[in-house]
């Protein structure tokens, strides 16, 4: 049957009543009609298609949401290696014990945050070790995971910074610093990648700027009730004395670890010539 309230519009005839009413409106009885041998209340079938038109509109915008937090790791990610959107844990190389081992302990930190457990985590060691890899690997796997509507999002800690201080002469850059902060403040989950390069990475001495530190303290205050993935290749000492303590302890509250000591960096392959 069409909608009582396009069908009413059609009609040139005076409509059979009921011969009752229908008390449904705070006290105001309305008559009931019939319509194709169905006896209805104007007044209560408007009120249902309003909420059926609610409830598709509603709907749409949920789907609508859907598409572009799933979008968001893609679209929204800052990147300096594009290839790292190819990383999976079916892809990551264990050929040594420490590697099979960290990635177990990756797989299980994806299936903890699909259940929807809160915290924190940390991948540490040298340069090449595969920290960066699991990290999306991760980030890619809850990014596809259950109605894909939640926002996941990958940023090189340096690429950001300095995207953030080439705004301050182009009025027209987009990457501003309250872009930044709101964007990875919002996202459900977070990888800061290569935490410490930015200031010089390992064997530096260098303390991190004041707009450094402002930036990466905005971003942890908004976060502590949602997870964030870190990767370096900085001892905790060095990353106190490159920031301080508060601010490395709020990134490490409630944290798991994954840590490489043993692995050799996968970035140095011999060619034959």
């Amino acid at each position: 049957m069409e909608p009582i309230s396009q069908f009413l519009k059609n009609q040139t005839t005076l409509l059979a009543s009921a011969g009752k009413q229908c008390d449904l409106h705070g006290g105001k009885k309305v008559e009931v009609i019939v319509v194709d041998g169905k006896e209805i209340c104007p007044i209560c079938e408007r009120d249902r298609e309003n909420e059926l038109l609610s409830q598709r509109e509603s709907e749409k915008i949920r789907r609508a949401m859907t598409r572009k937090n799933y979008k968001a790791l893609e679209e929204k990610s800052v990147l300096t290696n594009t290839d790292l959107f190819q990383a999976s844990f079916s892809n990551y190389e264990t050929a040594e014990a420490e590697e099979a081992a960290n990635k177990e302990r990756a797989v299980k930190i994806f299936q903890k945050y699909n259940r929807g457990e809160i915290f924190n985590a940390w991948f540490t060691g040298l340069p090449g070790v595969g920290k960066s890899h699991l990290a999306m690997s991760i980030l890619r796997n809850l990014n596809e995971a259950g109605e894909q509507d939640r926002s996941c999002i990958f940023v090189s800690v340096d690429e950001m910074l300095l995207r953030i201080r080439n705004s301050f002469d182009n009025k027209e850059s987009k990457y501003t610093e309250y872009y930044f902060v709101e964007l990875l403040s919002k996202a459900d989950f977070l990888v800061l990648d290569d935490l410490g390069a930015e200031t010089g990475g390992t064997g530096t001495t260098k303390r991190a700027t004041d707009f450094t530190l402002r930036v990466l303290y905005a971003i942890a205050n908004a976060r502590q009730d949602k997870c964030t993935l870190v990767t370096t290749n900085l001892t905790k000492p060095e990353l106190v004395q490159m920031y301080d303590a508060k601010l490395v302890s709020r990134l490490q509250a409630t944290m798991a670890l994954i840590d490489f000591q043993d692995t050799s960096d996968k970035r140095i392959r011999q060619i034959k010539i």
